[in-house]
């Protein structure tokens, strides 16, 4: 049990950090590995830990300074913070803070301190010649993972006469090991684009693994397209 609660203590602020990051959009390129990270946790332990048990510190100087008995045991060393973990109100303390800490600085690091550090990436980058890193750590999340409407077609390079159409609703994360797609009314913007010479192409997304090719089709094209469609549909209706 004393290993269990010791494993508690110094794992779950950086595994709550780890998760709450990735949650929020900032994925690794390629799966971590359990190495990888537990050596992650440990090092975001450091500002979520530091914070939660610097806050007990200060909040048990305070208390101390007006109690003569039954003070509260300060922390000076790693075996006073195992040796309060027996205390069940400490235990309890330590896990929510912990919660709303970690989150609290996953939130700072995903929506600040990571575009930050591409900045200052991106200023030695330039300086040296070398290409500049995007906002996201993958072509996947920098494609699909945005939060705008896309209207895409699906095909593959061995067979282009096949060729899927819809409106993107949901998508895989970078980090899933299959990348896949799930489209919303297929068969209407089949109607609308198979033979629409109007609707442009901003982007062409190529897995080179798979050999699937993604065709983007630009926004107000395809809703200019699809009036269009419903217009005349309409008048068939009425004129019949």
């Amino acid at each position: 049990m004393e290993n269990f609660v010791a494993i508690l203590i110094f794992t779950l602020p950086g595994l709550l950090s780890y998760f709450w990051i990735q949650l929020f959009g900032l994925h690794p390129a390629s799966k971590h590995i359990n190495f990888e990270i537990a050596a992650i946790s440990a090092i975001l332990w450091f500002p979520v830990g530091m914070v939660v048990l610097g806050i007990y510190q200060l909040t048990a100087m305070i208390v101390n300074t007006h109690l003569i008995s039954n003070r509260w045991q300060t922390i000076r060393t790693l075996s006073d913070v195992l040796e309060l973990s027996n205390n069940l109100g400490f235990l309890v303390y330590f896990v929510l803070f912990s919660v709303i800490f970690s989150f609290l600085f996953s939130w700072f690091v995903s929506r600040f301190a990571y575009k930050w550090m591409i900045r200052l990436v991106n200023v030695v980058r330039r300086g040296s010649g070398t290409a500049e890193l995007s906002g996201t750590s993958t072509v996947w999340n920098e494609t699909f993972l945005k939060n705008d409407a896309q209207l895409i077609s699906f095909r593959k390079i061995d067979n282009p006469d096949e060729i899927i159409y819809g409106e993107i609703k949901k998508v895989s994360r970078p980090v899933e090991l299959e990348r896949n797609l799930l489209l919303a009314n297929s068969e209407h913007w089949t109607n609308i684009l198979k033979d629409c010479k109007d609707v442009e192409i901003d982007e062409i997304f190529v897995d080179t693994k798979t050999g699937f090719i993604i065709n983007i089709y630009n926004t107000e094209d395809a809703l200019k397209a699809q009036d269009k469609y419903n217009q005349a549909k309409q008048e068939n209706k009425i004129n019949s």
